[in-house]
């Protein structure tokens, strides 16, 4: 008879500890025991000892056995996310205990969108960390369905956002950045010289594909809906440090939020093209607990607003 979820529950509670989770996590990383076994500093019949414990606390295999490494069986594969997040706790924990016990005195925890790391922490963070050297700001860059499940498991104090379709209970969302999409391509495409651009002679370019299924995308198809699609370069991503590789490497362009390129354009990395329409966006803000009176929560919200 397979073991139910209480059983299970109480079996890891009792008897599994994190050297299991992390030689797990290991062995799942590098798909060998022998170098999971030097990674961590311990003997590989260690290792090896430790993940039969663990598969024989869960009831059943969490790898496939190969001459040529370890292979994550289906149930390996859904518990090796949640092993990462025990780690990360851990991990996390570790740096708060050392820096509260150096010179930090408040700990903030903020989840951000892309957008919101360059549009509100490139500017503000610099000044926050001048003015307030006992201040620790742990951050993860994540995406909005990804800020939701920090949220709602409370793993973190702020979230920067854009508008919530839905605000949850106990918590605020307050505006502080106003956004639009806009056109951006290199400094050296030959449109940065026009004064004004339509559609049509936009149209007319190569552009950098954005993910499907996101806001930029669905604008983009907007735009040239009544016409021909523009050609892309089929390279899909929003990560800032590679659409300023593309772009600078290519004569492509791309529509992306003004908060997300913001640092590139005032470095002279990208150029913003004067497109004839402004397209505007939900504004990003800060989703926070309501009535948290905390120093350092305090200390961060301030920063982020204007002066």
């Amino acid at each position: 008879m397979k073991p139910t979820a209480h059983t299970l529950r109480q079996r890891l509670l009792t008897r599994a500890r994190l050297r299991h989770w992390l030689g797990f996590a290991r062995v799942a990383e590098l798909g060998s025991v022998r170098k999971a076994a030097d990674a961590i500093g311990i003997a590989q019949p260690a290792l090896t000892a430790l993940l039969a414990d663990l598969e024989s606390l869960i009831g059943a295999p969490l790898f496939e056995r190969h001459a040529r490494g370890m292979h994550l069986t289906a149930l390996g594969r859904e518990l090796l996310p949640t092993a990462r997040r025990m780690l990360g706790a851990i991990d996390d924990a570790a740096q708060q205990a050392a820096a509260l016990q150096s010179n930090a005195q408040h700990v903030v925890r903020v989840g951000a969108i892309g957008g919101a790391v360059g549009g509100l922490l490139a500017p503000a963070l610099p000044a926050l960390a001048r003015r307030h050297p006992d201040l620790l700001v742990q951050l993860i860059e994540a995406d909005a369905p990804q800020l939701d499940q920090l949220v709602a498991r409370e793993e973190i104090d702020v979230a920067l956002c854009r508008t919530p379709a839905q605000i949850p209970q106990g918590w605020s969302f307050e505006p502080l950045l106003p956004d639009r999409f806009i056109v951006v391509a290199g400094p050296d495409h030959p449109l940065c010289k026009r004064r004004r651009l339509t559609v049509e002679q936009l149209r007319g370019h190569a552009w950098l594909a954005m993910p499907a299924g996101s806001a930029a995308r669905a604008m983009f198809d907007a735009l040239f809906a009544d016409g021909a699609a523009p050609p892309l370069c089929q390279i899909s991503c929003r990560i800032p440090t590679l659409l300023r590789a593309m772009l600078r490497a290519q004569p492509l362009l791309a529509l992306i939020p003004a908060s997300v390129v913001r640092p590139l354009i005032a470095d002279g990395d990208l150029a913003q093209l004067p497109f004839e329409h402004r397209l505007e966006m939900d504004p990003i803000g800060a989703l926070y607990r309501q009535g948290d009176e905390r120093a350092g929560v305090l200390r961060f919200m301030q920063a982020l607003k204007p002066a």
